[in-house]
């Protein structure tokens, strides 16, 4: 009845009286209102009147409907992310950091490229808004760009769609750098062979051998950019024939001497003395990922004039058995809706849901990794584990997801009903059943 009264026109030069609603068909999109009004016109004279109002309901589109009945670009401001790189890890985890802190709920349509994405606001400053979040999360370059879409000289309106252009450097997390000389002389003669150890608006680059670290800002990085020797995809399997502790320390890390081997030439008499920083999480006998720098085959003129560079970089442990148990996992990550290429064959997603599950296998080993997304309880039901996967899980302690890192998801209509199990983590025994 406000909405109603507040569209009579004049309506504030009389004194409203009393206002009631008419009976109308309950289809008939008009509504019918009796009013009484009075206005005083003499002095100690009154005049009071009761007077009918009609309403007509005209539907009415949102300017979103609008645009798209028209034919109008549905859009005003798109940003296009980008990372010259040959995996998608970085955006996988970038998928994350934007469903934690509802950065997409602005976006109108996210668009999957090979290398990277489109989001599409209907606003700029929404698109602003997601370029400064994305400043804070990576060293990034942009360019701006504004097309004239159509321009109404007589009311002065004009159509525009802008364009943003951010490029991510492509230094991942593991990435093996050999260090330009420029590079090294700013951070205290760090390197020349460094892992990428973090990766924010700066980039943190630690020495395993020395466990020095070094940064560099982003803006430092695009003043001379340089790519990295390889990536965590080229990483090979070794075997630990031997670890002997040196007792440096730096913070969680601890230098060690290594003697490691391929894991497919155990016994063979070919084996490498390495430096590294995983002495707190090694034993003889375990798996680790590392890169085999003698045998790198890299267009690089500075790697090749370099000399006494390590045979082996040790870059973390490996848990074979992560693939066998990867269907028992009680807990899953959210994706956002990207809508796919048409042209996209079958081994191109083959290929990216292989890039997803590895990405979920570095989430369960990386706790500091899982402090800045959101994982949630998974209720759909899940194979048993097999005995030999279980033992092996057993055998090389795989690390698990705690269940205070695990938020519930809200359920509308929930699968189960109420009072019964809906699933009882093994890790938690004693805890109460969830209803």
């Amino acid at each position: 009845m406000t909405l109603c009264l507040k569209r009579i026109r004049g309506l504030n030069k009389y004194t409203l009286v009393d206002a009631s609603f008419l009976w109308t068909e309950p289809h008939s999109k008009r509504l019918k209102m009796r009013v009484t009004l009075q206005k005083e016109i003499f002095t100690n004279t009154v005049i009071q009147q009761t007077v009918q109002v009609d309403y007509e309901v005209v539907w009415q589109q949102c300017p979103t409907c609008q645009k798209a009945a028209t034919g109008q670009p549905q859009w005003d401001a798109v940003v296009q992310l980008r990372q010259k790189v040959t995996h998608r890890r970085t955006f996988l985890f970038l998928e994350q950091l934007i469903l934690r802190h509802n950065m997409q709920d602005n976006c109108t349509r996210i668009d999957s490229h090979p290398d990277g994405l489109d989001f599409f606001y209907g606003h700029k400053s929404h698109a602003n808004s997601f370029v400064d979040f994305l400043n804070s999360l990576a060293p990034i370059s942009r360019l701006d760009a504004c097309q004239l879409v159509s321009h109404d000289s007589k009311s002065n309106v004009a159509v525009q769609h802008h364009t943003f252009s951010i490029e991510i450097c492509p230094l991942c997390r593991e990435d093996l750098i050999l260090l330009p000389k420029a590079y090294r002389q700013r951070m205290g003669g760090l390197g020349p062979i460094v892992i990428v150890h973090k990766v924010f608006s700066s980039i943190v680059f630690l020495d395993p051998s020395t466990l020095r670290a070094g940064e560099i800002t982003g803006t430092l990085y695009w003043t001379h950019p340089f790519q990295p020797l390889t990536n965590s995809r080229q990483m090979a399997e070794f075997y630990v024939v031997d670890l002997q502790p040196t007792g440096v320390v730096n913070g969680k890390l601890h230098q060690a001497i290594a003697t490691v081997c391929l894991s497919h030439e155990v016994g063979q008499g070919r084996e490498f003395i390495v430096q590294t920083h995983l002495g707190a999480l090694l034993n003889v006998g375990d798996l680790c990922k590392g890169y085999f720098v003698s045998a790198l085959n890299v267009n690089n003129e500075e790697f090749d004039k370099e000399e006494n560079l390590p045979d082996v970089v040790l870059v973390r442990k490996h848990f074979p058995s992560q693939i066998s148990r990867r269907g028992a996992r009680r807990w899953k990550v959210k994706r956002l809706e990207i809508m796919e290429p048409q042209g996209l064959n079958a081994r191109d997603r083959e290929e990216r849901e292989r890039e997803a599950e590895e990405f979920v296998d570095e989430v369960e080993r990386d706790s500091d990794l899982r402090r800045d997304i959101n994982i949630y309880r998974d209720y759909a039901p899940r194979p048993a584990v097999r005995e030999d996967a279980q033992d092996d899980q057993d055998d090389d302690h795989v690390p698990d997801v705690d269940l205070a890192e695990v938020l519930d998801e809200m359920q509308i209509g929930s699968a189960a009903p109420i009072g019964e199990k809906r699933f009882r983590p093994e890790a938690d025994q004693g805890a109460a059943d969830l209803e």
